[in-house]
C-alpha cells in the first residue's frame, strides 16, 4: 500500500491520505471519515486504525518518523500541476492544499507550493 496518513495538526481532526506512488493527496476529512477511506486499501481494520493512531501520536503514519510534526513539508507531484512540475508544500499548508487540490483550484495550490529546491530532495513522497 502506497498511502500515507498525515494529521495536519496536533488539535485538528483532519487527516490527510497522501499516494507516494504519484507524491499526491487522495483524500481529507476527519479521523471517522479517513479511517473508513483507508480500511479497504490496509485489508484489515487494525492496520487502518495503527496508522491513525499513530498519525495522531507523530503526525504521519511512517514507521521511521519521516512526516512528523517537525518536517518541513512533502512533495507534491508533477500530476497536482498543469506545467508537471514538482513543487514543495510546507507542512503549514498541507491542509489548504489539499482542500484546495479537492476544489480543483490550481491557483490556490500553487499559491500554498513553492518551487522544489536541492534542499527538498530528500523529501520524496512524503515529508
Amino acid at each position: 500500500m502506497s498511502l500515507i496518513v498525515y494529521k495536519t495538526a496536533p488539535d485538528r481532526d483532519c487527516y490527510v491520505l497522501w499516494r507516494t506512488s504519484s507524491d499526491s493527496p487522495v483524500f481529507i476529512g476527519d479521523r471517522a471519515k479517513t479511517a473508513a477511506r483507508l480500511r479497504p486499501e490496509c485489508g484489515h481494520p487494525s492496520l487502518a486504525e495503527q496508522k491513525l493512531a499513530l498519525a495522531d501520536q507523530t503526525g504521519s503514519s511512517h514507521i521511521d518518523g519521516e512526516g512528523g510534526w517537525d518536517h518541513e513539508g512533502v512533495a507534491a507531484g508533477g500530476g497536482c500541476f498543469p506545467d508537471g512540475e514538482m513543487r514543495f508544500v510546507p507542512r503549514s499548508n498541507l491542509e489548504a492544499f489539499v482542500r484546495a487540490a479537492d476544489a480543483g483550484d490550481v491557483e490556490r495550490m500553487l499559491s500554498l507550493a513553492t518551487e522544489m529546491q536541492e534542499s527538498h530532495g530528500s523529501v520524496g513522497g512524503g515529508f
